[in-house]
């Protein structure tokens, strides 16, 4: 397999004080919203380095952090192993291609990766499964964009999302009580010139 842009960034992916803020605020957020408890394991679902399951591990039980890049794992591998987190763990995983693994979760939190992914009702119906019944999933990601946060180079198969539409998709593979919230909005350099607004919703839903 060649080596990704994800696999080629991860060494310098925290060094970004924008992306380390939005993962706090995130985070944050998640705690908002979800009454957290010492019981609960959690995925942290395209964890990359492990910003948001480190974020929350301090408040469960245990954080798995899956990922599809083994150079974004390595620095997560090396976070947990140096910092002694016997309650943490790192698994590559695609839920696009792979089977789903067959331990059970109480939380999956994705932040920022759904818009990396084509097929969202496979992966969504994988989280569905991945949940413990009245399990949350707690989804983080831009709202809907014109397609300018990434640079023409590096493409992505969806420029945010509708919330509205999000939610119906989550109550098609059997959640229920969804809601959602504005995390943050925040402005970047836009590859055309200038600096554009964009903003970031949490939904979260409950497996029946």
């Amino acid at each position: 397999m060649s080596e990704s842009y994800f696999d080629r960034a991860a060494s310098g992916w925290d060094d970004q004080p924008r992306r380390v803020q939005l993962v706090k605020a995130t985070g944050a957020a998640i705690l908002r919203e979800v009454q957290l408890s010492k019981t609960m394991d959690v995925l942290d679902y395209g964890c990359g380095t492990g910003l948001l399951g480190l974020y929350l591990l301090a408040h469960v039980r245990s954080v798995t952090g899956a990922d599809n890049s083994p150079g974004m794992l390595e620095v997560l591998n090396k976070k947990i192993s140096e910092g002694g987190l016997s309650t943490m763990r790192a698994i590559r995983l695609d839920l696009e291609n792979d089977p789903v693994p067959d331990d059970r979760f109480d939380l999956v939190a994705v932040g920022m990766a759904m818009h990396h992914i084509a097929d969202v009702d496979r992966v969504l119906l994988a989280f569905h499964t991945l949940l413990r019944p009245g399990g949350v999933l707690c989804i983080a990601d831009l709202d809907t964009e014109p397609g300018v946060f990434h640079p023409a180079s590096r493409p992505v198969p969806h420029h945010g999302f509708d919330r509205v539409e999000l939610k119906s998709r989550l109550v098609r593979h059997g959640f229920t009580d969804s809601r959602d919230i504005t995390v943050t909005t925040f402005t970047k350099p836009v590859e055309a010139g200038g600096e554009r607004e964009f903003s970031v919703f949490l939904i979260t839903a409950r497996r029946q």
